[in-house]
């Protein structure tokens, strides 16, 4: 199954609850054993905004991430601080918004095609870019931004999340 990893946290010692965002169950929190180890082969291909794709086998009270195989690790983001950030930023804000089991085609395909074009992006640093992904996310999840203002700037978009959501999201303009 294809999937983004959106984040990770620990759990016991060794072990690591891993977050991704899948098109066929969306978003899935699985119990990676061992992973924190020196010797897990899983670790690397874990990090958040890879593009990996994982096997999943049931538990009793949290599926088990079984086998990971790398697709995209986004070299370029990843070997740009700014650029890293950016999308640091983009899949925690996806995984803070999204309940495990919500699943949207959608949404899966906007991320990635944002994390393939951003990958290939010649600038360091561009806050459009990360102001667009937001209002495609802001219209997935049902608001459409651009019939409240055809020409929303990012503290139009910044606010409009802000009181949508509910939720407490740092200003992506402010953290770079």
């Amino acid at each position: 199954m294809i999937a983004v990893v959106l984040g990770r946290r620990d759990f016991h010692e060794a072990d690591q609850i891993i977050s991704c965002y899948t098109k066929e169950k969306g978003k899935v929190e699985l119990l990676a054993r061992g992973v924190k180890k020196i010797t897990s082969k899983n670790s690397a291909h874990l990090e958040p905004f890879s593009l990996v794709d994982i096997e999943i086998a049931p538990g009793k009270g949290i599926d088990h991430l079984t086998k990971v195989q790398p697709i995209n690790y986004f070299v370029n983001i990843r070997n740009d601080l700014q650029k890293s950030l950016s999308a640091g930023y983009v899949v925690s804000l996806l995984d803070k918004v999204l309940h495990v089991g919500e699943k949207d085609e959608k949404l899966f395909s906007a991320t990635l095609n944002w994390l393939e074009h951003f990958n290939l992006q010649l600038t360091t640093y561009n806050l459009q870019l990360v102001d667009d992904y937001i209002v495609s996310l802001l219209h997935c999840l049902g608001y459409d931004i651009k019939e409240v203002n055809k020409n929303p700037d990012h503290d139009f978009i910044y606010n409009f999340l802000v009181e949508r959501l509910e939720r407490r999201v740092g200003d992506w303009a402010k953290i770079f």
